[in-house]
């Protein structure tokens, strides 16, 4: 029951080229999808500003429902955007979607 696992055969047989490589598709998408995310911020609260204005000025007429469609419609495309990384790095060897993974965060911090 206690079999003994040589970790030496298991670590020749790992491709550190796919590791480093997925690595760094995951460092690159996560320092995007954090300065994207902050530019997106900065738009939307430029154009709330803008709004609000608006409507304190009576050029246009904001309403609850309104507002509740504008964040609905950009929920889902927060949704796609999430769902097209993952559809494409979910079928990913299970070493290289680790180092991914691991790339993405670092990638999420340092951005």
């Amino acid at each position: 029951m206690n079999e003994k696992i040589d970790i030496n055969s298991y670590i020749d047989n790992i491709n550190f080229a796919q590791l480093s490589a997925g690595f760094l598709i995951g460092l690159s998408v996560g320092y995007f999808f954090k300065k994207g995310f902050k530019i997106v911020l900065f738009v939307l609260g430029l154009i709330t500003v803008a709004i609000f204005w608006m409507n304190a000025q009576d050029y246009i007429v904001v309403t609850g429902d309104s507002i509740i469609n504008i964040f609905d419609v950009l929920s889902i495309t927060i949704k796609k955007s999430f769902n097209f990384v993952y559809n494409n790095i979910k079928d990913l060897e299970p070493l290289s979607g680790v180092s991914i993974i691991a790339g993405f965060f670092t990638g999420l911090k340092i951005g």
